[in-house]
């Protein structure tokens, strides 16, 4: 990382900008989370996912929302929810609710595997590397500028009072083991296509979870799964 780099991502820290997505819909973004978004550009493969995955009869369940890219994507679908645990991100995500008029359901908490509290770190280099202080989380994160202490919840739990999801995205840096042994229900009864990020140390016991559930999976971008029920 070079110094400039490392400058510019301290200037940006707590700030929000306004931006229009490819389907229209005006949010706001925070450099602090991506530096891309300072030159209006945005993780094409969530565009996309919302332009052939979601129509007018989806719910959409957007774990680890970080900006909203997929929820605010989705706009259209019967029912949108976003997934984050940090403040900063919740209100920002509230704040695009507002500016957009799409009426996206934030959930303030991380998915884990029981219902709890546990400490949260936020990313030294940018809060798209947020994660549940109990990984590691990703390389990129470049350690933690503090941690906070965020409830946790099941996705399983969520059925009992949101629309079952038809699909579902989980961006969870290195939790995601956690977050999908509490949402056995949802694996077994539910069967949404889910777009999942695994690394190396997850991905092969995600791929068997999977697999065991009944799924078939295809590589999307990068590290991410498109996993389909068979």
């Amino acid at each position: 990382m070079t110094i400039l780099r490392s400058l510019l991502e301290k200037a940006v820290r707590g700030k929000m900008v306004k931006r229009r997505l490819p389907n229209g819909a005006k949010i706001y973004v925070s450099p602090d989370s991506q530096l891309k978004y300072l030159k209006r550009k945005f993780d094409t493969d969530l565009t996309e996912l919302a332009k052939s995955h979601v129509n007018s009869q989806s719910v959409v369940w957007d774990v680890g929302s970080n900006c909203g890219v997929l929820a605010f994507s989705s706009a259209g679908a019967r029912q949108i929810i976003a997934v984050e645990a940090d403040p900063f991100l919740c209100n920002m995500l509230q704040r695009s609710v507002e500016l957009s008029g799409i009426d996206v359901i934030v959930v303030a908490a991380a998915a884990y595997s029981e219902p709890s509290l546990a400490m949260f770190s936020i990313a030294n280099r940018g809060r798209a590397s947020n994660h549940l202080s109990a990984f590691k989380g990703s390389t990129q994160s470049k350690g933690d500028r503090g941690q906070i202490l965020v409830p946790t919840i099941r996705l399983d739990d969520l059925l009992d009072r949101l629309l079952p999801p038809t699909l579902i995205k989980i961006d969870v840096e290195g939790a995601e083991l956690h977050v999908l042994a509490g949402a056995k229900r949802i694996l077994r009864d539910v069967r949404p296509i889910f777009y999942i990020e695994s690394g190396d140390e997850t991905r092969d016991s995600c791929h068997r979870i999977f697999q065991d559930a009944g799924y078939g999976m295809e590589l999307g971008a990068e590290m991410n799964w498109i996993c389909t029920p068979l």
